[in-house]
């Protein structure tokens, strides 16, 4: 990727969804400077595939202050080697937390380094939290990028353990149809060969199905790698329950009112009493 666009997003998560075969494939540094705290971007990014900044005013070494001479100084000052991409979200907050003058003078000063030392930028914020004159404006610096991302139909892949490979944990085909079921069950890591970098994979995984992986945290947060393991398999467990679930819930649709249907996916989603719920479904199923 080259030269500076412009991601229309209200969300981070949208932004790393988007560009994550491009961070996956570059090939020098990419520096992400997000609102997210660290440990929530683990859940978009492995964390060997780029440096990651919170705008925040926290004190934490991983923190830039979010503000435009700031952010601007920081870019400057980390892309002194080689970089192939800095990705910069909360534009519409920085506009908020100083003006758009000095936004605009900072992405222009961004869009002639960026030139000068070869690497890509991608701007991200929200149309609608932006006024149409700056956002048209940034749009003829940094021209406008679709942030929806190509329709990824998640299917179950094997790969032999006997052959010493790793077990494959995605494959997509995206000529298949939209509408298609996005929730499959993966294939089972085992403790043999279990790493940081393959659960941090897992996580991408199980996060564009839409679960919520909170309980995840403490496993990445661990460098024991038994623990991690142990943390991930219960909750791979759970995840195996609320797909079944979900696909139990689905085939008996027309049984169940749509605030019941609301909340059972909720919960399911939400990894939250999988078990209960499940009972829960199949007894109120059972009677109807």
């Amino acid at each position: 990727m080259e030269g500076m666009q412009t991601l229309d997003a209200s969300r981070s998560e949208e932004v790393y969804l988007h560009l994550d075969e491009v961070i996956e494939q570059a090939k020098h540094v990419v520096h992400c400077y997000s609102r997210l705290p660290m440990r929530q971007l683990l859940r978009y990014i492995p964390a060997n595939s780029a440096e990651m900044w919170w705008l925040s005013e926290h004190d934490s070494p991983r923190a830039v202050t979010p503000e435009p001479d700031g952010v601007f100084e920081h870019i400057t000052a980390n892309t002194r080697n080689e970089t192939s991409l800095v990705v910069l979200e909360g534009i519409d907050w920085l506009v908020r937390r100083s003006d758009e003058t000095a936004v605009l003078t900072m992405l222009q000063n961004l869009d002639a380094l960026a030139r000068e030392r070869g690497f890509g930028v991608v701007l991200a914020g929200d149309s609608l939290s932006l006024k149409p004159m700056f956002w048209a404006r940034m749009c003829s610096l940094a021209p406008k990028s679709s942030a929806a991302p190509p329709a990824i139909v998640f299917e179950e892949i094997t790969t032999a353990a006997e052959d010493g490979q790793n077990p494959s944990v995605l494959a997509w085909n995206d000529e298949q149809d939209q509408e298609e079921n996005l929730l499959v069950h993966l294939v089972n890591l085992p403790r043999a060969g279990f790493t940081q970098t393959v659960l941090t994979r897992r996580m991408l995984q199980w996060k564009r199905m839409g679960f919520d992986l909170a309980a995840l945290e403490p496993a990445m947060a661990t460098k024991d790698t038994a623990k991690a393991h142990a943390i991930y398999a219960s909750v791979e467990q759970d995840i195996v329950r609320a797909i079944d679930a979900l696909r139990l819930m689905e085939e008996h649709s027309e049984q169940l009112t749509v605030s019941e249907r609301e909340l059972f996916n909720y919960r399911f989603m939400a990894l939250n009493g999988v078990e209960d719920a499940s009972e829960e479904l199949l007894l109120l199923l059972s009677t109807r």
